[in-house]
């Protein structure tokens, strides 16, 4: 990196692991009148972060800062190749401290602003503390040819009202004290993460409309909305709120569920940073944490529209740490043409048959579904998924925060990969020798159990049943209320430290409508932890799986789907880039 006129002559620049740090030997003083400055990168510098600081003075109560980027040459202006530089922003507290995070805004806002009073979206309002700010300036990719980019900032002090009240959600809060199957959608944006996202009563407003009961709400990076959702889920006590936050790393992201002071960090590669201890710190404020769309755009040369979408961080931390997988995020069907028929997302499939490598490994993570919505149902096109579609079905003993959890570690749950409304529901029983009574995410300790699975509104569509990993049955689902029997029994030949795993499907021509957790035959409860090796090796296969084309039925995925995807690309980036 290189730094020009005027700024960089009161600023020297110290390399770290990770990035640059412009060293504090003497900030620019920030007022009135703009600090300006630019910086050269060349693509070495993509995936780093670069910290700039400035001095603000006492009685400030208004900060501006303005900033935009480009390519050094046409060559990198396409969307697979192009510059992009995210913000943030860090105040006196310091660039390493929770309480010094004022807000991030990836690469959505060219201008923002913090004051007491009000902050654009994404960063936190309140008391301007006099010392040494931090603009941060993530390096999200650069072009092959380079790239640079410029900022201002100004300090002013207009009058301000009172900084406002922190009013979060209720974390206590019943929504509702029965047992049941309850819908959410695992990956939801809101306000704060979108310049054109509709404020938090539309949002609700919405997921009622798509029968979403709970509000996972993983909002960019930020903890701001935290302070925010009370008043919302006091006036729709019959919901519930998740808050969260998406975790974004530049080699893939993390949801978390649960609010997690004293813990915000994302920057994973700068100084000591690492997801590891990111992870660790989200656990041991209670929250659940899961990989997002681990598939999604990886190896493709796509990777540039979702920067860190696809899971890289393999060798970083262990698969066992996490809660959840995403399996399905967005559209479950690519369509070229709404009116012609279509063919499930390839990441889809790719991404179930790494969550199924895992299983059989030895490591339980809960398959959910996610939108990834960023607007809350105001975008459109073939490659849209609005909030809960797909949506996620848990099994949870209320509808609160604590028995969600319980019910999301034990893979009380299934995708419904179309959303409540067009997606079949699914009930599965088990009862093993002994007695004991069950369903999906429980574990059983005999050598069989009699299973029924009864779908509801899967009419004309087909039941894949599932073990470990082969797929061992197939039936047509003749009418919208069906009932299918078995007995499932251990199959020592293929089974991993789990025991035996047995989930289901359902689908029709074009996709998976429906995405089951497993139930497990095992000698005692499975354990949890990560095997040896975090890449999952799949277990060998006594069983061939049935295949579909072979048999006349209905197929899933394919390399036609991976093509329609990239031509609507275009569509969707829309809602889509960060």
């Amino acid at each position: 990196m290189a730094l020009r006129a005027p700024f960089a002559a009161a600023v020297l620049l110290t390399a770290v692991s990770g990035g640059l740090v412009a060293a504090q030997t003497a900030p620019p003083a920030c007022g009135a009148t703009p600090i300006t400055g630019d910086a050269s990168l060349s693509p070495a510098d993509a995936k780093t972060y670069q910290l700039l600081p400035f001095e603000v003075p006492t009685s400030t109560t208004r900060i501006d800062v303005a900033y935009d980027w480009a390519d050094n040459s046409p060559l990198g202006s396409g969307p697979t190749t192009g510059t992009t530089v995210d913000l943030g922003v860090w105040d006196a507290d310091g660039y390493r401290s929770a309480d010094g995070f004022r807000g991030w805004s990836g690469s959505r806002h060219k201008q923002v602003h913090i004051a007491v009073d009000t902050a654009e979206r994404n960063y936190r309002p309140g008391t301007i503390e006099a010392g040494t700010w931090w603009l941060e300036f993530g390096i999200g990719a650069v072009a092959p040819d380079g790239g640079s980019y410029t900022w201002e900032v100004t300090c002013t002090a207009p009058s301000v009202g009172a900084p406002p009240t922190p009013d979060p959600a209720d974390p206590t809060h019943v929504a509702d004290p029965a047992a049941g199957w309850f819908h959410g959608d695992f990956h939801m944006h809101g306000f704060h993460s979108n310049p054109n996202a509709p404020p938090y009563d539309e949002f609700v407003d919405f997921a009622r409309q798509q029968g979403l009961d709970f509000f996972p709400l993983t909002e960019y990076v930020v903890d701001i909305h935290w302070d925010q959702l009370g008043p919302f889920q006091r006036a729709n006590p019959d919901v519930l709120f998740w808050p969260g936050r998406e975790i974004i790393t530049y080699f893939g992201h993390v949801t978390q569920f649960g609010p997690t002071p004293g813990a915000i960090e994302y920057r994973h590669g700068f100084e000591d940073v690492t997801i590891a201890n990111i992870v660790a710190g989200a656990k041991s404020a209670g929250a659940l944490v899961g990989v997002a769309h681990p598939t999604t755009f990886k190896g493709t040369i796509f990777e540039n529209f979702c920067r860190g979408c696809g899971w890289e961080l393999e060798s970083a931390i262990g698969w066992g740490e996490f809660d959840t997988i995403e399996v399905v995020t967005g559209p479950v069907v690519v369509r070229p043409d709404p009116r012609s028929p279509g063919s499930e997302n390839p990441f889809v499939d790719q991404a179930v048959e790494l969550w199924e490598d895992l299983l059989n490994v030895g490591t339980r993570l809960t398959a959910v579904g996610a939108s990834d919505d960023k607007v809350s149902g105001a975008g459109s096109g073939p490659t849209y998924s609005p909030h809960g579609v797909p949506a996620t079905a848990v099994y949870a003993q209320e509808l609160s925060l604590p028995a969600l959890r319980d019910a999301v570690r034990s893979g009380r749950a299934y995708v419904r990969t179309r959303g409540v409304a067009e997606s079949p529901a699914l009930e599965i029983t088990v009862v093993d020798e002994d007695g004991a009574l069950g369903g999906i995410g429980d574990t059983f300790t005999t050598p069989t159990a009699e299973v029924t699975v009864e779908v509801v509104g899967g009419g004309g569509q087909m039941l894949r049943v599932i073990r470990n990993g082969d797929v061992v049955d197939l039936r047509p689902i003749p009418s919208d209320a069906f009932t299918h029997t078995f007995t499932a029994d251990r199959f020592a030949f293929n089974e991993g430290p789990l025991g035996t795993w047995w989930r289901f499907e359902t689908f029709d021509a074009e996709s998976r409508t429906t995405i089951a957790n497993p139930f497990f035959l095992a000698d005692a409860v499975p354990a949890t932890a990560t095997p040896t090796d975090p890449t999952p090796t799949p277990a060998p296969s006594a069983t061939p799986a049935v295949d579909a084309d072979a048999e006349g039925l209905p197929a899933t995925g394919g390399g036609a789907a991976a093509i329609a995807l990239a031509l609507l690309l275009a569509g969707w980036l829309g809602v889509r880039v960060r």
